[in-house]
């Protein structure tokens, strides 16, 4: 049976902006204080900072891979998904309009820096890892784990009932919880609270289930291509000769996980090591790559129109964003 990029040790990443439910949760995990001008309804602690900031940029993912196995490779249907630097591009210009609209309900809210704790992956294609490991110096240090997250991030947002209420219109945190009233102190609180209206006057509630599952669909399709299971083939030949029996690179992660115990161990990074060199013994990536990019250069052709839609709808989203961070 095809095996799927979420087993390959690691972490695929969605950054679609188009249920209110996720773009409320990301903004309460966000906020680090509010007051109001009531006195004590608001949240305690300190600032965390404005609603404008970023974090280490440096730390991001970046949108094409620059090392390892799956340098410099993309495939078609990157182009149709929305990047982490777009989506914290659009994340902070949501939050600068959020404050401003919590604002005229009394409320002073402070956000801390977007992007404080990036994925591993710019965006949903997951390339680092699509195919498996691909970085060896990464994998030297690290086996099959992700590099530890030493990042210091805001504390948990304090806020209370009415600033929740204004923030999501709803009445608690929880995407389920039950509407909040209509207005506060007699305003009328727009349909989804601030959050709901950010989004929407950036044209940044977008869903793309489409070329995510496109994605997955392909390299889903790949392995059943002779082209690679020939490849897989050669590769698991390879790692016969190193020692393990292993159909494929994502059975050599479960390998892994299963006698994961925390810190890499030397057993581990051997076997990531021989994974990794056996790609490029066998050359199991590049020929992975073009059957991946084959198909979906078909699935970019089959569904152009609503593809480019989707683009199109994007490139607004973050220019809007762009224009109100400017201000």
């Amino acid at each position: 049976m095809p095996r799927c990029t979420s087993r390959n040790g690691g972490r695929r990443f969605r950054i679609a902006v188009a249920a209110l439910a996720a773009a409320a949760s990301v903004g309460l995990s966000a906020c680090s204080s509010s007051t109001d001008d009531a006195g004590g309804e608001g949240g305690g602690g300190a600032a965390g900072g404005t609603s404008t900031a970023v974090g280490d940029m440096s730390k991001w993912p970046k949108t094409v891979a620059d090392s390892g196995l799956v340098k410099g490779l993309t495939l078609p249907l990157q182009p149709y998904m929305q990047t982490y630097q777009d989506s914290m591009t659009i994340e902070r210009a949501a939050r600068t309009l959020e404050t401003e609209c919590m604002a005229g309900y009394g409320f002073t809210v402070v956000f801390p820096p977007v992007g404080v704790n990036p994925p591993p992956n710019a965006d949903d294609a997951n390339m680092p890892r699509r195919y498996g490991l691909s970085d060896r110096a990464a994998a030297a240090t690290y086996g099959y784990q992700l590099p530890p997250d030493a990042t210091e991030h805001p504390a948990p947002p304090q806020l209370s009932p009415a600033a929740v209420a204004v923030l999501t219109g709803r009445k608690g945190n929880n995407p389920r919880a039950e509407a909040a009233p209509s207005t506060y102190k007699g305003r009328k609180v727009p349909e989804g609270g601030c959050q709901a209206q950010a989004f929407d006057k950036l044209g940044a509630r977008i869903d793309f289930t489409l070329p995510s599952r496109l994605d997955h669909e392909s390299l889903v399709r790949s392995q059943e291509d002779p082209r690679v299971r020939s490849s897989l083939g050669a590769w698991s030949a390879c790692m016969k000769g190193k020692g393990y029996t292993v159909a494929d690179p994502f059975a050599a992660a479960d390998i892994a996980a299963e006698k994961a115990t925390g810190d890499p161990t030397q057993e581990e990074i051997t076997l990531a090591l021989a994974d990794i060199d056996c790609k490029k013994e066998t050359d199991l990536v590049a020929v992975w790559h073009r059957v991946d990019a084959e198909i979906q250069a078909r699935q970019v052709e089959e569904n152009q129109l609503a593809l480019q839609q989707l683009k199109d709808r994007n490139s607004k989203a973050v220019k809007a964003a762009e224009a109100a961070l400017r201000g």
